[in-house]
């Protein structure tokens, strides 16, 4: 029997029925729910992991990217409210933070259940999303060689023609989400919102991630981490000793650059 349209959109990467919070996490731009899987271990008994399965990639592969917010927005809202037992927490990353504050306004203007907090990393807040870039309007040999400047791609990848055949138009649809991304508002969030941030992201600054505290009226972190805009490869963000009860986020930042593990 084929999966339900909400199961489509969200897996699990490791039941947990006994844990004390779900992480549902976002995506960036042409990345899918592979990208955070391994974090399942790390993230310990307390946590169950949980991945958005967006279309163009992964299982999803033969159906088309979307290019808008809406359309992403609105399946991982009926999801969640479908899918995820509170209480739970949602990361994202790049695209995957403005998908989840997106996601999160939706969910507290329809009452809940909203997340308990949002983590997000290496992204310009939403009421500076504008200054994201055009990257999508690039060729692809122009779309490839942005993905060369930004680091963490595999090379073996960008030099393949074939694979790039197949990552290149969901990238491009991905990276037209964020550039077309206009909210009509931004509240202010009631509840908290932690920043994270790479001191080496060639894309977005950590002064610029530092503008999500317009975005909740109920506490901020900003977190800077080592490492260029897809650190999370290398260095796991401090949100699994944040959301696993360990150090607050600064005292994680000071372990990382230590040369911690998480």
């Amino acid at each position: 029997m084929p999966p339900t349209i909400d199961a489509a959109w969200l897996s699990c990467a490791a039941a947990r029925p006994s844990a004390r919070l779900r992480l549902v996490c976002l995506p960036y731009a042409g990345a899918g729910g592979g990208a955070f899987r391994p974090w399942a271990a790390r993230l310990g008994p307390d946590v169950e992991l949980w991945t958005a399965q967006l279309p163009g990639r992964e299982r999803r592969l033969a159906e088309p990217p979307v290019t808008t917010m809406d359309a992403l927005a609105a399946p991982l809202v009926a999801a969640i409210v479908d899918r995820i037992r509170p209480p739970y927490a949602i990361f994202g990353h790049s695209m995957g933070a403005l998908i989840g504050y997106e996601v999160t306004r939706r969910l507290v203007d329809r009452g809940g259940p909203a997340p308990e907090r949002l983590v997000v990393s290496a992204a310009l807040p939403p009421h500076r999303s504008a200054r994201a870039g055009a990257a999508h309007t690039r060729d692809d040999a122009g779309l490839t060689a942005w993905l060369r400047e930004l680091g963490g791609v595999p090379d073996e990848l960008l030099a393949d023609p074939a694979l790039l055949a197949l990552i290149l138009p969901t990238v491009r649809a991905d990276l037209a989400v964020v550039a077309g991304y206009r909210p009509a508002r931004v509240p202010a969030l009631p509840l908290p919102v932690d920043a994270v941030a790479a001191a080496d992201d060639p894309l977005v600054a950590p002064a610029a991630v530092a503008g999500w505290a317009a975005c909740t009226r109920a506490g901020f972190t900003h977190t800077v981490v080592p490492g260029g805009h897809l650190y999370l490869h290398d260095s796991p963000p401090p949100l699994h000793r944040l959301l696993a009860g360990g150090p607050a986020p600064d005292r994680a930042a000071h372990a990382y650059a230590e040369g911690a593990t998480p």
